[in-house]
């Protein structure tokens, strides 16, 4: 699986929008081709600290042989979040201009 800056720039996009009401699945869903592409972005979304978010099964608390599907339940954007997306999209605005 490999990162897409365009869907980063769109969930932080969306998350931004939302504010402290957070934003769920069905906000960002259809950027998505699956549920482990969803995941994907988040987590690393989550990991970097531009997001907080809400995951089930506890964000991979229950490890097993087989463990349950990850599912994102709510998120919300961080301040390191929106320093972020100011970043990318001033980098677009370089590479309009430009």
């Amino acid at each position: 699986m490999q990162l897409n800056r365009n869907i980063v720039q769109q969930v932080l996009e969306i998350a931004a929008e939302q504010g402290e009401a957070g934003f769920e699945e069905k906000d960002i869903a259809h950027l998505f081709g699956d549920e482990y592409d969803l995941v994907f972005h988040l987590d690393y979304l989550h990991e970097k600290g531009f997001i907080t978010g809400e995951f089930t099964p506890g964000a991979y608390a229950a490890f097993a042989i087989l463990p349950e599907p990850i599912h994102f339940i709510r998120g919300k954007i961080t301040a390191k979040g929106q320093q972020y997306l100011q970043g990318l999209q001033q980098s677009d605005e370089v590479v309009t201009k430009g």
